[in-house]
């Protein structure tokens, strides 16, 4: 039996003004407590509700992780929720560390020391536009977004919006700096993708999938193919549908490629979900979870700074943290035997990055600097 009322999504939003409101009214304490020196009622007071604002803090910060992983966000949210989140954990540390020095200071009577004083009061009070910045973009993800108070309805693709008019098939740029795929015929898409492999790994038909609608087939020999397409980007999302129920192996949604060895990954099989990166072709895991896809599965990457989480079907099953990549190429890596069913793919650009770049950049400097990649 949960002990959460029915309208709280999880513990967050129960939790999340306790902090505010005792690290504010510390702040107001310790204000008094200057003014009227001669009453340590006041100062003694405000020591108190750092050290319960901090604790509620913590509290409040593990609980918004918790929160985050349960929710599925709007596409304009997920680089509000990075923020949201990098300036909680610096909240954190910051009054940490100050609860830390404070209660030394007032244990040992050197905070009676008017410079000590002046010091600590200074730091209490600089703390709060770290708690205001927080608290900003939290009330942002809910009035703005509604994240936790109105359910995110399912991932919609106007399929008609990705199909090339030029009857290539290839992947057309989008006005949120990303590009959107939609195959609708089995070879005309190559030429605008940069292959890392041996061509002769892959082959692709167009195959007709009921509900679905035709749909692209590629099917792997058991050599390792990755392709990717035309467009650099830095902080992402990607969606993709696709059907893994013919294929044997794992299927690698990459981003940020420099080369064949070089890129991030979210790994997909049948057993596993993971998120890591290749490093010189070395494997490096950020999370892997239990896994077993059936039928056709709605998948999202997100690739935001040093935040990095997957989605299946707009649940979340990955999310790791490490360092920023930077700029690079979208696309995907089979390593397998079999067929896997390909229904669309499209990236959007979470910071507005994306769309400058794929203005300024081309894809021939990396692909030229790794001789397994070739041009179809």
């Amino acid at each position: 039996m949960s002990i959460l009322p029915d309208w709280a999504p999880n513990l967050h939003p129960l939790i999340v003004h306790f902090p505010i409101a005792l690290l504010f009214i510390a702040a107001l304490l310790d204000t008094i407590g200057l003014m009227f020196k001669g009453e340590p009622m006041w100062k003694n007071s405000a020591f108190l509700l750092y050290i319960l604002g901090t604790l509620a803090a913590v509290a409040a910060f593990f609980a918004g992780k918790q929160a985050a992983d349960s929710v599925f966000l709007a596409t304009e949210a997920n680089a509000l929720l990075t923020d949201h989140a990098d300036m909680a954990h610096y909240l954190v540390y910051f009054f940490g560390g100050y609860a830390v020095l404070r209660a030394i200071f007032f244990f040992s009577k050197l905070e009676t020391r008017p410079g000590i004083r002046a010091i600590m009061y200074f730091l209490g009070i600089g703390g709060l536009v770290l708690v205001w910045a927080t608290a900003d973009r939290g009330a942002q993800l809910v009035f703005k977004h509604g994240v936790g108070v109105a359910a995110v309805g399912s991932v919609s693709v106007d399929l008609s919006t990705l199909v090339d008019s030029s009857g290539t098939s290839a992947p057309q740029k989008n006005e949120n700096g990303g590009w959107s795929w939609k195959p609708t015929r089995a070879a005309a898409w190559m030429p605008s993708v940069t292959t890392y492999g041996t061509e002769a790994a892959l082959t692709t038909s167009m195959r007709d999938d009921g509900s679905s609608g035709d749909v692209l087939g590629l099917t792997a020999n058991g050599e390792p193919v990755m392709f990717t397409f035309d467009v650099p980007m830095q902080s992402l999302q990607m969606d993709s549908r696709l059907n893994l129920d013919e294929f044997s192996g794992s299927v690698m949604l990459v981003h940020h490629v420099i080369d064949s060895q070089n890129y991030q990954f979210v790994s997909i099989s049948h057993e596993e979900m993971k998120i890591g990166r290749s490093e010189n072709g070395d494997l490096y895991l950020l999370d892997n979870q239990p896994f077993s896809p059936k039928g056709w599965n709605a998948y999202r990457v997100v690739s935001d700074l040093t935040h990095f989480r997957a989605y299946a079907d707009q649940k979340l099953v990955t999310h790791g943290h490490g360092d920023d990549p930077g700029s690079g190429f979208v696309g995907i890596r089979l390593n397998g035997t079999g067929t896997v069913l390909l229904d669309f793919v499209q990236t959007v650009s979470l910071r507005g990055e994306g769309k400058v770049l794929s203005e300024e950049t081309s894809h021939d400097e990396p692909a030229a600097a790794d001789s397994t990649a070739h041009k179809h």
